[in-house]
């Protein structure tokens, strides 16, 4: 009779030998299964390919968001190297091998390396608006002067998001580097966010005035304390007071704020239903509200600059000079000869008179002021936003038609200029839905980019459902499968 511990190995054993038995029955089945016939090969590997290239030509721009098409897409191309792994013998991986198979209309090289990243980009691109003014403004037909100021626009929009690290290093031209710190510094400034003091102490000493003028322009637009801003001037002493000119651009830019709000009746409406819910709900404030900061623009300027101003500082006490009106008194300040300087005037005026109930649409003074045709063209721009400001939408409409028939260069501009004024209107609200952007008759697609930043950017900014016809944009401007349209974004052209 065997020892119990002798019983133990034995039962153990003969479980071990079955066990292994069992494995190599289910294993050898296995392999049987997975065996298949040539034809069945055949048939699997035309099954993958059809699949794919039905994805392809089935799913298109337009009738799809970038996004879904980017998946089915995705798809695709793992159903061609599925083939190409798994069934390299059969007739179709022998075609798809020698190239002699497509993807819908694009081979499969080109379906790998150029459409799958450039549907990557553009999904991206609906993702937020933001990134759909970057890519845009990236397209090569995008005109440079208009890219620049999309730059400046996107800059902003990133450091409202708190998101500073990214503007910082964003991609830019060696010649806009400079501009593009002035306007991450400015801004974070304005918004009192922190680290902004250190980029202009970090910076290069060359550039330090100018970075530090920034600076000093976003305190005051934020309504910094005076003392303080002349103490942050008298560390970055220039001949020219630089820094005390973006302190008075500053100072300038708050209190033309503060001017225009007063005829503000959009954000005067919602600060009172505010103020009513705050009390509905038992939470308003009792405490008085803390008295905002005011600068006295026309006496710092004095004390500062005395009777030999810098152009950058008597020209930014003009702007706020016309804005309250007092044309003739700001057409003293800015030197003869300089046109940008008067056109800045006289829309500063002109958006006076708006403020005031007098605009009309048929103002010439751009035009009895000895302007060129382009400053004609930009200051009637401005008469377009400012009666589109004011809902006077029929004779916006007319004002432009006129100008885009006279300066037909102009034409893209002048449509921004009639949106920009409806996204900043006074005197209603405006609704964005995933129509709005797409229908504009815009051709750059860097001055499309302006006006999406234009409507986010904006305080009174609404939209209509969750969309805001990021893929309709962007099938727009930039298409791999329209109809007429290269299969290259560096080669195509809007029509």
């Amino acid at each position: 009779m065997l020892k119990p511990h002798l019983l133990r190995f034995r039962v153990i054993s003969l479980a071990v030998v079955a066990s292994g038995a069992l494995a190599f029955g289910l294993l050898s089945s296995g392999c049987a299964k997975q065996t298949r016939s040539t034809a069945e090969d055949e048939a699997e590997a035309q099954r993958l390919y059809e699949r794919a290239d039905v994805y392809v030509r089935r799913i298109n721009e337009g009738a799809y968001s970038y996004e879904y098409i980017n998946f089915h897409y995705d798809q695709a191309m793992k159903n061609i190297d599925r083939i190409l792994t798994a069934y390299p013998n059969t007739t179709a991986g022998r075609k798809l091998e020698h190239g002699d198979l497509k993807l819908g209309d694009f081979t499969i090289d080109y379906f790998r390396n150029t459409v799958l990243p450039q549907l990557g980009d553009m999904k991206e691109a609906t993702e937020s608006v933001v990134n759909c003014a970057i890519y845009l403004h990236n397209l090569p037909e995008a005109s440079r002067p208009e890219t620049k100021v999309a730059l400046g626009q996107i800059l902003e929009t990133l450091c409202r998001l708190v998101r500073a690290d990214e503007a910082m290093i964003f991609p830019t031209l060696e010649e806009d580097r400079l501009f593009a710190r002035e306007t991450i510094v400015r801004v974070i400034a304005s918004d009192v966010q922190q680290g902004s003091l250190s980029l202009v102490q970090g910076a290069d000493p060359a550039e330090q005035p100018a970075l530090a003028a920034a600076y000093g322009e976003g305190l005051a637009a934020s309504g910094g304390k005076l003392e303080d801003l002349e103490q942050f001037a008298q560390s970055y002493p220039t001949p020219g007071k630089q820094v005390e000119a973006g302190i008075l651009r500053g100072m300038v830019e708050r209190e033309s704020n503060i001017y225009r709000d007063g005829f503000d009746k959009v954000k005067k409406k919602r600060e009172e239903e505010a103020r009513q819910e705050a009390l509905k709900s038992g939470k308003a404030n009792d405490k008085p509200a803390e008295e905002s900061v005011r600068y006295d623009v026309a006496g710092y300027f004095q004390q500062q600059f005395g009777g030999n101003p810098p152009p950058v500082a008597a020209n930014a006490l003009a702007n706020y000079k016309a804005l309250q009106g007092n044309l003739d008194e700001a057409r003293t300040l800015i030197a003869k000869g300089d046109e940008a300087a008067l056109i800045d005037v006289l829309d500063n005026y002109f958006e006076y008179l708006s403020l005031t109930g007098k605009l009309t649409g048929r103002e010439s003074l751009q035009r009895d002021s000895g302007l060129s045709p382009e400053g004609v063209a930009h200051c009637q721009m401005k008469l377009v936003e400012l009666l589109a400001q004011n809902a006077r939408i029929a004779e916006a409409d007319a004002l432009q038609a006129r100008g885009t028939a006279e300066f037909p260069k102009f034409h893209d501009q002048f449509v921004r200029s009639r949106m920009r004024g409806v996204f900043y209107s006074r005197e209603e609200l405006f609704r964005l839905d995933a129509k709005t952007i797409p229908a504009l008759d815009i051709k750059d697609p860097a001055i499309c980019a302006q006006v999406l930043l234009d409507w986010f950017l904006s305080p009174n900014r609404l939209q209509k459902g969750s969309s805001w016809g990021a893929d309709q944009i962007l099938f727009k401007y930039f298409s791999m499968q329209k109809e007429g349209r290269a299969i290259s974004r560096t080669k195509i052209k809007v029509k």
